[in-house]
């Protein structure tokens, strides 16, 4: 091999070398921008869920705020003002507008755990129905009947135990998939 052939082998090389090395890098780059893409859709996703929950536990803090004078006037034996079935009414369909986003959002666990929040509100709002039903017929109130304070307390724990799991499905670290 005389020198021509070997500058030409060592264009040849370093023209090879150039192409893999250009290669590698592209191939590098796809990877990374997949990565960080994954990595944007999942902090997006986590975002809309947050979202998603801190509306849900908004419209029932406004529904517990009305829940607590209730109770504060129940407590005093006196009646509500005029209009606070409408706006109970109101809140209520402003929880269940809220529980469907997080239905919508999930994962499962949420959505169920948002659900129990939901039946509690229900029931508690069952309960005062037939309370003061009861209480304006002057029928004595049934043991087997739970009692609107029970009610509340199940409310209470209702939401402590959604914020418990939002909060681990926030945390978990992989949010995309799980729907």
């Amino acid at each position: 091999m005389n020198a021509g052939e070997i500058a030409l082998v060592g264009a040849v090389a370093g023209i090879v070398a150039s192409i893999v090395g250009a290669g590698g890098a592209v191939v590098a780059a796809r990877l990374a921008g997949r990565y960080q893409s994954r990595s944007q859709h999942a902090h997006w996703r986590r975002q809309v869920r947050r979202d998603a929950y801190a509306a849900f536990l908004d419209s029932v803090a406004q529904f517990n705020e009305l829940r607590r004078s209730y109770r504060e006037l129940a407590l005093l034996g006196q009646t509500m003002p005029e209009g606070t079935a409408d706006r109970l009414r109101g809140l209520i369909r402003g929880i269940e507008k809220a529980l469907f986003l997080v239905e919508l959002e999930g994962p499962a666990e949420v959505a169920a755990q948002a659900d129990t929040v939901m039946r509690s509100i229900a029931d508690w709002q069952a309960s005062v129905i037939v309370t003061e039903l009861r209480a304006a017929r002057g029928v004595p109130p049934r043991s087997d009947v739970p009692s609107s304070d029970a009610m509340h307390r199940q409310v209470n724990q209702s939401v402590e135990v959604f914020k418990v799991v939002a909060r681990a499905a926030l945390d978990a670290p992989d949010t995309v998939s799980q729907v």
